[in-house]
């Protein structure tokens, strides 16, 4: 299975998690955005999640609940987190910050979206919620709140960074369990996965104010990313017959696959 793709910024390449029957084959891996040049960078079954820094030099990612970085040659492999459970890194537009989801409380802090410093320094809390995302200019990270185990629903909530405080609830498919929002490189589209209860997850868009949701994926969809220039949407056709990663027109038109195997 191919899943969290995450495009480079230059547009040149697509990070992904591979799991695979053989572990050494099992972690992070980078493909040219042609389907050529597939090639492994980080071996472990318990890496997931990763995030280019701006510059196109460095991916973070979480490796077995800690944040990592690594060099995209391979080189400077440098765990973040110390304390927690940590998953779902996110680097800021100007890569001096790494917002990511700390799902356990303890000690050392309440769980919620946390940001750090690129270095690992000046870790703090944020607010309540998961997956963050950062919009283009820097000052607002998009989270998801809602979600629990007996009533399937979230809501997607901005947080102003410049203002510090909570600005918006956004609009979420009623009903159904959404995760894993993208902004568009524009900052004025979101995209994410969705699954209502019963249901099979499907890749959706809609405006970065929470209006006019609509569905992308018809098979099954399961995690994204946009192209620098927001022309395509990468994700993960999640159907047992595929699992591979996909490429479609950021409307849902002209899908074909990206990984085999």
């Amino acid at each position: 299975t191919d899943f969290e793709p995450a495009w480079s910024p230059d547009g040149k390449t697509i990070a992904y998690v591979h799991g695979d029957t053989l572990a050494d084959k099992t972690g992070i891996w980078l493909i040219d955005t042609n389907g050529t040049n597939k090639r492994i960078l980080y071996s472990s079954i318990g890496a997931y999640s990763p995030t280019w820094s701006p510059d196109g030099q460095w991916i973070a990612f979480s490796n077995g609940g800690q944040i990592y970085k690594i060099k995209i040659n391979g080189d400077s492999l440098t765990q973040l987190t110390l304390a927690g459970r940590n998953f779902f890194p996110a680097w800021s537009p100007d890569g001096q910050w790494i917002a990511y989801d700390r799902s356990l409380a303890d000690g050392s802090g309440p769980a919620g979206i946390w940001m750090m410093k690129f270095d690992g320094k000046e870790k703090k809390t944020i607010f309540g919620g998961a997956f963050p995302d950062w919009h283009p200019s820097g000052n607002i990270l998009l989270g998801v709140i809602g979600t629990s185990s007996t009533s399937i629903w979230t809501r997607f909530v901005r947080y102003n960074l410049v203002q510090f405080k909570s600005i918006d609830t956004l609009s979420a498919i009623v009903g159904s369990d959404n995760r894993l929002p993208k902004y568009s490189p524009d900052g004025t589209k979101i995209a994410f996965t969705s699954q209502p209860r019963g249901s099979k997850t499907q890749i959706w868009a809609m405006n970065s104010d929470g209006s006019n949701p609509y569905q992308l994926t018809s098979t099954q969809g399961y995690s994204c990313d946009w192209s620098p220039t927001g022309q395509w949407i990468v994700y993960t056709d999640s159907r047992s017959v595929s699992g591979r990663l996909w490429l479609m027109r950021s409307d849902g038109t002209a899908n074909h696959q990206l990984t085999f195997d």
